[in-house]
């Protein structure tokens, strides 16, 4: 892992760090011995009223000893959010759209993320496979909640085939972890035809029904395929039958797991309906919106916003004007 550096962008006048004589170019090393991983590490070690803050000031470290108010902010900025760097994806999973990127484009775009802190602070899917006990410890001490876990299949057989690795940390254990310390998660699950759909894709629903109210929602994807594929494992598309298949088994669990537990819980993608030729439930079925990042709910969304808008309207347009919407292939 790499070592954090910490280093210090801005220091707020008259707060605490300005009478200490903190200052740009700074390196903070540890707060009460620990060291410090980053902006969401600080804000919490930092808190407290009686802390030490071991700096490294033109090479030199030096100790500071600090007593405060709870409330009390340092007035410490920071050159970047994460101090040891994005944590990057070690899985090589069938589906990565990373990989199906064509070439040329800026770099940052074939950046393979699998960081649970940005899972938590920007809502990025991560697969918890990379999470050492550290992790998660820390994410339970410190409430980083929710999170935003890529299930795919609870299967461990399957899941490891979809993520390209042979032996991944087993998931089921890992949200039992999560869900006993009372951090919340949403799921998603990418379906594949012919690999994590069906028999696999019902156990998955299954398996994930322990965890509501801890699960917050399990976000229905189809697999999303480009024309850059090159020397990528051969995937089949949904067709119109296996699409009305999976969004009917869906609404089945919906009605059920409504009666449960209080919520639909399961959602499924708007590209599932628009393949299966099926209409999009009424704007309620989708609740808060809460997986429309994802694309769930994002057209029901914009249909719903489209015509309370036009409800403003108090003239309708002269005959003849036109108006054009762009849209996906799918639509």
């Amino acid at each position: 892992m790499k070592r954090p550096q910490a280093t210090i962008a801005t220091v707020q006048p008259g707060s605490i760090a300005d009478e200490l004589g903190l200052a740009a170019g700074d390196v903070l090393l540890k707060i009460d011995g620990r060291p410090v991983e980053d902006l969401l590490d600080f804000q919490y070690l930092s808190a407290s009223e009686h802390l030490t803050l071991l700096v490294c000031r033109a090479g030199e470290p030096t100790l500071f000893e600090i007593e405060k108010g709870s409330e009390d902010d340092l007035g410490l900025g920071f050159s970047q959010e994460l101090f040891d760097g994005i944590r990057r994806c070690g899985n090589s999973c069938v589906f990565c759209f990373v990989h199906q990127n064509p070439r040329g484009l800026r770099r940052s775009l074939y950046v393979k993320d699998e960081d649970f802190r940005q899972s938590f602070l920007y809502g990025n899917y991560v697969t918890l496979t990379n999470l050492s006990r550290h992790d998660l410890d820390r994410i339970a001490a410190q409430r980083l909640s929710p999170l935003y876990v890529s299930v795919h299949a609870t299967d461990p057989a399957v899941r490891n085939a979809l993520l390209g690795r042979p032996s991944a940390p087993p998931l089921l254990p890992q949200l039992d972890f999560l869900a006993g310390h009372g951090v919340e998660f949403f799921a998603q699950v990418v379906l594949c035809p012919g690999l994590n759909d069906g028999p696999v894709f019902d156990r998955t629903l299954r398996d994930l029904e322990r965890y509501p109210p801890n699960l917050r929602a399990i976000a229905v994807v189809p697999v999303g395929l480009t024309c850059h594929r090159e020397r990528l494992p051969r995937l089949t598309p949904f067709d119109r039958a296996l699409a009305r298949r999976t969004v009917e088994l869906c609404h089945a669990r919906q009605a059920e797991y409504l009666g449960r537990f209080g919520t639909r819980l399961v959602f499924v993608a708007d590209e599932l309906y628009l393949t299966a030729g099926l209409p999009f439930p009424e704007a309620r079925a989708y609740e808060r919106f809460e997986n429309v990042e994802d694309g769930v709910g994002m057209i029901p969304r914009f249909l719903r916003d489209l015509a309370r808008a036009l409800s403003r309207f108090r003239r309708v347009a002269p005959a003849g004007r036109r108006a054009l919407i762009v849209t996906g292939r799918a639509a």
